[in-house]
């Protein structure tokens, strides 16, 4: 319980009425959560206004309004005008709960792909190093206690939601926490009000242009989380690395190229992990003469090289892995702590999972749903099993960049030998319009293919096609439960029904039955 007047301290006021000692016990912007006594946050969104529900959440018991010019409303309890309601949302949040980001070495990851599998490869890094770590993912929260399914819909939570996880593990006695920073959530203020220490960018390629409209405009947004914090550990091998790296204090790069801070060397990749020598040397800088730490140089005990050996698959989970360091390295970490972490840490699930059900071919799952990742996975694939054939069963949600159909498609051309195309979430398109622009791309470019829009049948299909040696890679869902069509929402797990077509394909039985 706050009173109002506290947590409006440092929020830019136009106007104020009613009595500010109000007691605040909630926060919300969401008029259907209101509970007695919360505060409501009202926010503009693209298809709803939340001016448009203070009088609901008044009737539900909010204690307190906060809403933007020129609103003129009329309500039996205080109100707050604020010019950016959004922003105003995260730091009523974290002043509501304390604080908690200030209790805790906070580490953003932000990019194009990488995020899930760097957050959840960092926090195995520190925790190794002895450090008590939550982590905040697209699949899953952490807070030092148990975890918990990401609920949110999308990858960095709300304000209050976001700033109550993080209180919960400064309770539980976390002393650091790494999180995905979506782009979304920075030009939305989810991340308002908390403070993070170390900065991590993956890589940028073309995504969510249908929200941010330009490249200049998506890169802007990733950029603004690096702005103020103690160290940005930079992808040193992506072309954007020194935009990145300009809005750092100082900067901490790593790649495979020679100039990296941090860089593997003599790397291995099989279908079974990936090793590689981790070396750390002064390396590309900026702002700094010695490679940056915590307290502006690397301990003594994260100099050098080491050998390190990973489940994680891939030249593009090498990368990952180099991110992992470099984050862990920065909070005090050693190299030692970096091969005793990935030494015993499990695939991320659904990122690369391999699918062993006995069949006499390989099949992965991947959340790649961008042309780069796809792009990426195909690559990995061919370099694994570069006997055999491949093929992609992949789709394209709705409501998302149009321009990715095409990408998408062509990301295969000359990596797969067979596109099988099929369902993603289709929100509120047509999934058979979707269909019909990833097949005229596909015909367009030549890419051999055959569309197949039930999920479950394009499998199957994958499956039968599939002989021994050849490789399925099931794309674009990854970790996801269910298939999101209109109101909608039905159960699929890529690994689950590929578990089950495979295990009825291998006992001669009608597919139906698994």
């Amino acid at each position: 319980m706050k009173p109002l007047r506290h947590l409006l301290r440092g929020i830019p006021l136009v106007a104020t009425t009613g009595d500010l000692t109000t007691a605040i016990t909630g926060i919300t912007a969401d008029s259907r959560l209101v509970r007695p006594g919360d505060l409501f946050v009202a926010l503009r969104g693209k298809q709803f206004d939340g001016h448009d529900f203070v009088d609901r959440a008044v009737a539900l018991g909010a204690a307190a309004i906060v809403c933007e010019p020129p609103h003129r409303i009329t309500v039996p309890v205080p109100v707050a005008i604020t010019g950016d309601t959004k922003a105003a949302l995260g730091r009523l949040s974290s002043a509501f709960y304390d604080h908690p980001s200030k209790k805790l070495q906070l580490i953003g990851v932000t990019g194009t792909d990488g995020k899930t599998s760097t957050t959840m490869l960092t926090a195995a890094v520190l925790r190794a190093a002895g450090v008590k770590t939550g982590h905040c993912t697209t699949i899953e929260l952490y807070d030092g206690r148990a975890s918990e399914p990401n609920r949110a819909g999308f990858t960095t939570p709300q304000p209050p939601e976001l700033q109550a996880f993080l209180a919960r593990c400064a309770d539980a006695g976390c002393q650091a926490v790494v999180t995905e920073v979506s782009s979304h959530a920075l030009a939305m203020g989810r991340v308002e009000g908390c403070e993070f220490d170390i900065a991590v960018f993956t890589n940028l390629a073309p995504e969510h242009l249908d929200f941010h409209r330009t490249m200049e405009e998506y890169r802007e947004q990733k950029a603004r989380l690096f702005e103020g914090v103690r160290t940005g550990v930079i992808n040193g091998d992506d072309p954007q690395a020194d935009f990145f790296a300009a809005r750092c204090k100082q900067t901490l790069f790593y790649g495979f190229q020679e100039t990296s801070g941090i860089r593997a060397t003599d790397i291995l990749c099989t279908s079974e992990g990936s090793a590689f020598r981790l070396q750390t040397a002064p390396g590309r800088l900026a702002g700094e003469t010695t490679v940056p730490g915590s307290a502006g140089i690397l301990p003594a005990g994260a100099i050098g090289e080491i050998p390190v050996n990973t489940r994680l698959l891939g030249r593009f989970n090498v990368r990952n892995w180099l991110a992992a360091a470099g984050a862990g390295l920065a909070c005090g970490a050693t190299l030692s702590a970096v091969a005793q972490a990935a030494a015993r840490t499990p695939p991320v699930p659904g990122r690369m999972d391999r699918i062993d059900a006995g069949q006499p071919f390989s099949v992965y799952v991947d959340f790649a749903h961008t042309p780069q990742a796809l792009a990426t996975a195909l690559d990995t694939i061919r370099e694994l099993h570069p006997a055999g054939r491949v093929a992609a069963v992949y789709g394209h949600a709705g409501g998302r960049d149009p321009n990715h159909r095409r990408g998408l498609v062509e990301a295969t051309k000359g990596r797969a030998d067979l596109s099988i195309l099929t369902m993603d979430d289709p929100y509120q398109e047509d999934p058979s319009a979707i269909l019909d622009q990833m097949r005229l791309a596909a015909r367009d470019l030549g890419v051999p293919f055959e569309p197949i829009l039930d999920r479950r049948e394009a499998f199957k299909r994958a499956f039968e096609w599939a002989r021994t040696d050849d490789t399925v890679l099931l794309a674009g869902r990854g970790h996801e439960t269910v298939i999101v069509v209109g109101s909608t929402q039905m159960e699929f797990h890529d690994p689950t029904v590929a578990k089950g077509l495979l295990a009825a394909q291998s006992q001669g039985l009608d597919p139906g039955q698994a």
